[in-house]
């Protein structure tokens, strides 16, 4: 309050107060008079003109002294923890106290006072036309002279102060101490929601470690001092709301000020209510009956505030109110859930409403910029989750990296803006347009784009996109994103971070879609760049842009549960030969099909090989390598190696070398030219050929022959080949017993014994019922050509050792599997042996599928045996 010793006359209208204090209109260019004395002149800056001290008088005549925080006082942001509610009574048990009864009333008193204050100031400030001055002087950091202790906030503020104090008043602190208070800062967005105060919390990623260490990309975009890791804001604790768009309410309406309005709402009388069914608008409120209060629509604009008042009245209670420049609107709801959705969709639509405004039609790009920010801040921690609160947004985003896209300081805006907008993009789904032009903002400027920024939206697309074909432009923006990464001088650890952050730091990626969505951008981008080149191949610069994307397969391939998505997507072989020519690509997918062909999951390596592994068109990635007519571009020694490796995979496939062995027939120069390598897969394919006679003609043979004898490990292969054709020609000429059964207590040990011993050429029927057996001892039963019974009853023979006698005798007419832990896999096979009469599959896992399809195809079956099966 101003001292005694000031005198202050001035003419203070107020349209609100019927006592205000009003000059005949003869005096209004009368001069204002302000005397100072030496209470004041210590607290005047000397040189100021007559409406600077004039202002000063005002500060002094609101209580600057009141406005100073002091040491016992408490903080603002303690006070502000409480529900900010207008007449809302925190404790019912306290409520009761007589003496917290009387404390409230005296709070009451104190906000009345300042409200009377608040808007004589107004007033005056009109009177004065400077509000600039007025406003420069609010905000000022010192209050008073010799006080060191800041403050900030002007007179618009005020009303959010009285909230403060009022939730303060909840608390039962004393008039002084509540006038005490400092104001709080300045609002960026909009006034205070019930129930929260904004704070900012932790967000999930940071771009430093998405990004790891590196010195160009892992610089924090926000740049200020947070609570967070990145600086996002996120919604308040508490219930989340669809945005209102039609609802049911009751309306009542004062043509009087607020103050006035707490007394009408504190009487009990002249209250008159209507019901309204009530739409909110882009850019006003309308009701679907236009009569009585809402005959006229209601513009946000003409809101001055909007806040939620708390049991003031037991019989209308959930109401929230709307402050207009000629009155006040109540609104009734039906409960508090419904009271807060409205408040909380009318706050977004005036500030969506402001914020249009302001970001289409201001051109100053520095108040442009600061608007951004406080859209963003408003929309991240507003409660409310529906599709218009993401698609708004990001709408006026677009709309301004869209505008003067042709201008040469293009670039350094969208940078700007978007670094602005990184918690945005980070929480929200960016549509195809914005990503066009993030993908502009990529490619025009790689080294400079905010790519921390740019990483959530990026991981957003690759973990949540279906179909590339519906959106090109978000593939296209994971490219050059991609291509922005590697341009950088640790452009290679950062292409490896980043497939490392995308899948995650758990053994199995959590995004089933991230994979074949980095695959499709990974390949796309090859063909992009290689579908115009013509044979033969140079090298040049520009694929070094592409050479990133090649890296990204081989870093898939680092990961288990990727590894069998990279060999599903590259079969059969998707890239261009013009791409396959290329050293530098070849070398890079010379590393995948290593990791392909090592994984032992038949899943994995068989997709090195197509169902026609010789096919020329489209190949497969054994033709592609084929040492005689390479596709890939590899060095001679390189690529027998990786052909090698993959043909010993294949070899030990699920026991099936035989058939495919038949299929790789017309690739035997390729198998010689690898054996001459001394490759040990290439060396035992042609020995097998050679006894299982796949390789048909006395010429191809000797040419064979002579291949293995080429080396010093290929004669030692031949001479292996030599004993094993010895022992079995010597047991077919011997003869030998035509049945015979082994003991219980049986292993595959003593079955090899007993078939390298003796002479059983001539063997029809073995029994190896309730022995302990298993499927290694299969490599040994194929050695009995004339097998016609093999009972392995209660054995532990599986699917690979029923696969490979399937394979070997076709002869077997009788087969017991009775017990044993076979399931479809096996028996499918079985369906090439046209001599099976008679099969046991008791207690198996035989389906009824497999059961069809193994009748169908032995039409010749005369007995089975499928009881305890789902068969049966």
């Amino acid at each position: 309050m101003p001292s005694q010793s000031q005198e202050i006359n001035i003419d203070i209208n107020s349209n609100e107060d019927s006592s205000s204090i009003s000059e005949p209109k003869d005096d209004r260019n009368q001069e204002v008079k302000y005397v100072a004395t030496e209470n004041v002149g210590s607290s005047v800056p000397a040189g100021l003109s007559s409406d600077q001290k004039l202002a000063f008088a005002l500060r002094d005549f609101l209580g600057p002294s009141s406005m100073v925080p002091s040491d016992d006082t408490p903080s603002p942001s303690i006070t502000e923890q409480k529900l900010p509610y207008i007449d809302e009574i925190l404790d019912a048990d306290l409520a009761n106290s007589d003496e917290e009864l009387k404390t409230c009333l005296e709070t009451e008193e104190v906000l009345n006072n300042a409200a009377c204050r608040l808007r004589r100031w107004r007033a005056a400030s009109r009177k004065l036309r400077r509000p600039r001055i007025i406003d420069n002087l609010c905000s000022s950091k010192e209050c008073g002279s010799g006080s060191g202790k800041a403050f900030s906030g002007g007179h618009t503020d005020l009303a959010d102060r009285l909230r403060s104090l009022a939730a303060a008043g909840g608390m039962s602190a004393s008039a002084g101490e509540l006038m005490s208070l400092a104001p709080p800062p300045p609002a960026a967005t909009a006034p205070s929601s019930p129930g929260c105060l904004l704070t900012p919390t932790l967000a999930d990623q940071s771009s430093a470690e998405y990004f790891g260490s590196s010195p160009e990309c892992c610089i924090d975009v926000i740049g200020s001092k947070v609570t967070n890791s990145s600086g996002t804001p996120v919604p308040p604790p508490g219930p989340r709301y669809k945005l209102a768009t039609e609802g049911t309410l009751r309306i009542c309406s004062f043509q009087h000020t607020r103050t006035v309005v707490d007394k009408i709402l504190a009487a009990k009388f002249f209250r008159r209510w209507e019901s309204h069914v009530l739409c909110l608008l882009d850019d006003h409120i309308v009701s679907k009956t236009p009569c009585g209060q809402m005959e006229r629509p209601l513009t946000y604009n003409c809101m001055q505030e909007v806040y939620c008042i708390s049991r003031w009245d037991p019989a209308r209670k959930y109401c929230l109110r709307i402050v207009m420049p000629h009155g006040s609107l109540l609104l009734q709801a039906n409960d508090a859930y419904t009271r807060d959705q409205w408040y909380y969709s009318i706050v977004w639509r005036r500030n969506m409403l402001r914020y249009r405004n302001i970001l289409t039609k201001t051109v100053r790009k520095e108040l442009v910029v600061k608007e951004l920010k406080n859209m963003v801040d408003f929309v991240m921690t507003t409660p409310l989750q529906d599709e218009s609160v993401t698609r708004t947004p990001l709408s006026l985003l677009t709309n301004l990296l869209s505008e003067n896209k042709d201008s040469p300081d293009w670039e350094e805006w969208a940078e700007t803006t978007t670094s602005v907008a990184a918690p945005l993009l980070a929480e929200r789904g960016v549509n195809g347009e914005l990503c066009a032009l993030l993908a502009r903002l990529c490619r025009r400027r790689p080294r400079s784009a905010p790519l921390p920024a740019l990483a959530p939206p990026v991981r957003r697309v690759l973990t949540r996109n279906v179909d590339f074909g519906k959106a090109p432009h978000a593939r296209q923006f994971v490219r050059d994103y991609i291509s922005a990464l590697s341009a950088h001088n640790s452009g290679p650890s950062l292409v490896r971070r980043f497939v490392e952050v995308t899948h995650g730091n758990r053994a199995t990626c959590p995004h089933p879609r991230a994979a074949p969505n980095l695959a499709a951008v990974v390949l796309a981008a090859i063909d992009d760049h290689y579908r115009n080149y013509t044979t033969p191949h140079q090298c040049d610069d520009t694929e070094y842009d592409v050479l990133c994307f090649a890296d990204i397969l081989e870093h898939m391939c680092e990961y288990e549960d990727w590894l069998a998505i990279v060999g599903g997507v590259l079969q059969p072989v998707p890239i261009r030969a013009s791409a396959m020519a290329c050293p530098r690509v070849a070398f890079r997918l010379g590393n995948v099909l290593n990791a392909l062909s090592r994984d032992q999951r038949c899943s994995v390596h068989s997709c090195v090989a197509s169902a026609r592994a010789a096919r020329p068109c489209p190949p497969s990635w054994l033709r592609a390598a084929a040492p005689s007519e390479p596709i890939l571009s590899l060095p001679h020694a390189k690529l027998c190696q990786v052909w090698g490796d993959m043909v010993q995979a294949l070899l030990n496939c699920c026991c099936k070398r035989k058939s495919f062995l038949q299929s790789m027939s017309k690739q035997l120069p390729d198998f010689m030219i690898v054996a001459l390598t001394e490759h040990p897969a290439a060396l035992e394919a042609l020995c097998l050929m050679l006894e299982w006679e796949v390789a048909s003609g006395e010429q191809t043979q000797l040419e064979i022959i002579a291949a293995l004898q080429g080396t010093e490990l290929g004669k030692q292969y031949y001479t292996d080949l030599c004993e094993r054709q010895k022992t079995l020609q010597r047991l077919q000429a011997h003869g030998g017993p035509k049945r015979l059964a082994l003991p219980v207590r049986a292993t595959d040990e003593d079955v090899a014994a007993l078939l390298e011993a003796g002479a059983l050429g001539n063997l029809e029927c073995l029994s190896l019922a309730f022995t302990s057996v298993t499927s290694a001892c299969a490599h040994h039963l194929i050695k009995l050509p004339s097998l016609r019974y093999l009972n392995l009853w209660a054995t532990k023979f599986g699917d690979s050792g029923v696969q490979l006698i399937a394979e070997h005798l076709p002869r077997l007419q009788v087969l017991n599997l009775c017990e044993t832990p076979v399931s479809d896999k096996g028996i499918e096979a079985l369906s090439g042996l046209s001599s099976l009469r008679r099969i046991n599959l008791n207690s198996t896992k035989l389906s009824a599928e497999a059961f069809d399809t193994l009748r169908q195809r032995l039409p010749q079956l005369q007995e089975y045996d499928v009881r305890y099966t789902e068969a049966w």
